[in-house]
């Protein structure tokens, strides 16, 4: 469950693995640009840096924006994030015939308003995605018939304490 693991410290971990089996999720929406480091939580989309401020000028109702490492995440961010896609918004697109579109009337469109309700309702609906913590996304997953080593503990001297500085 992501709510102890909500926030900035996870969320590359989980943008990483999501975008690992989702290539069209590794470049921008509207640009194609390399690497999106943003995203439009309304619409399920990565964004670059720039596409990123064009979507904020459209206001907090049409595209909410989120630095994919900067900013904090609610689950039910991810979870728009896990249930929407690259991939999905483009074929919405598509299909209704909105590619041509300029970026303001693309995303003003009535049937990309109702694919926001319906992606806001999924997420909501569904249960919220698992963020790897620092540690499992670093580690692989130990093999089911390999061993687990104890853990180790080791000890280290303390720190030497300075000497005041006599005044």
């Amino acid at each position: 469950m992501v709510a102890g693991l909500q926030g900035v410290d996870n969320a590359g971990f989980f943008f990483e693995a999501l975008r690992a089996n989702r290539p069209e999720d590794c470049a921008c929406i509207d640009c194609g640009s390399a690497n999106p480091q943003w995203a439009s939580v309304s619409n399920g989309i990565f964004l670059c840096l720039t596409c990123s401020g064009r979507h904020r000028s459209l206001g907090v109702h049409v595209s909410f924006v989120r630095s994919l490492l900067m900013d904090a995440w609610k689950p039910e961010q991810f979870r728009a994030m896990e249930v929407g896609g690259n991939l999905r918004f483009r074929q919405m697109l598509e299909e209704c015939k909105l590619c041509d579109l300029r970026l303001e009337e693309k995303y003003a469109a009535p049937a990309v308003a109702e694919y926001r309700q319906r992606l806001k309702a999924q997420a909501l609906q569904q249960e919220a995605p698992h963020i790897p913590a620092r540690a499992e996304a670093s580690a692989p997953a130990p093999s089911p018939a390999a061993p687990v080593a104890e853990p180790r503990i080791v000890a280290s001297a303390p720190a030497p304490v300075a000497a005041p500085i006599a005044a």
